[in-house]
């Protein structure tokens, strides 16, 4: 699936930030990576199996007498380099394979480390009361993260932001992103609503309502 999105899906996902805004003093940053890492390791992972595969093609028919009389040894070894070549270049050209070879463990590690990134690097922890999230999505890894500043935390449990990763992380798997994303958003609306995070009436936006694509 390519994630590209729309400026109709754009717009729609900054109605929903502002709608959110609108009511609670939260202040939400999507932000949304098709890749959290480029998983060099499983590069040489699918070498070395297309390697191995080819060296057990070759000797399952030459065991079997089945290799042609032409075929030589220098002939044998392009195959296997050229095996090898494609095998590294594979998860470059099917990202979804990279992903594929790599532990879930590893790939919630590089998630959460580019997750914290993006919340430093986007400044979500620049607002009056602390009451910044980043809703950090990582297409091909299936992975979503939400990242609140200290304001919300002191209030809301982590556990209470798994419904709305699964709202969006649903919208991956179902090829329908931007529901997912305006469902999650405003189920972060109704969190903060619960939890006492109305909006002030001296309230300004403080950070941007755009989706950030990267």
């Amino acid at each position: 699936m390519d994630f590209i999105f729309s400026e109709k899906e754009k717009e729609r996902i900054k109605r929903a930030v502002q709608e959110l805004e609108s009511e609670s003093s939260g202040e939400v940053v999507p932000y949304f990576m098709t890749s959290s890492d480029s998983y060099d390791e499983a590069k040489w992972s699918s070498s070395l199996i297309l390697t191995v595969l080819g060296v057990l093609f070759v000797g399952g028919l030459s065991y079997f007498w089945l290799l042609p009389s032409g075929i030589s040894t220098l002939m044998l070894c392009t195959y296997l380099f050229v095996s090898a070549i494609f095998g590294f270049m594979a998860p470059m050209l099917f990202p979804a394979l990279g992903t594929l070879l790599i532990s879930d463990t590893v790939q919630e590690q590089r998630v959460r480390q580019r997750a914290v990134e993006a919340f430093l690097s986007e400044e979500v922890f620049k607002t009056i009361d602390r009451t910044g999230i980043l809703i950090f999505i990582s297409a091909n890894e299936h992975k979503v993260v939400v990242l609140a500043d200290s304001g919300i935390n002191a209030k809301v449990q982590p556990s209470d932001w798994d419904h709305i990763v699964k709202l969006i992380v649903n919208g991956i798997k179902t090829e329908r992103l931007t529901e997912g994303i305006v469902n999650g958003i405003n189920e972060c609306k109704k969190l903060l609503l619960k939890h006492g995070f109305v909006v002030r009436a001296d309230d300004t936006n403080e950070l941007s309502d755009d989706i950030r694509i990267n």
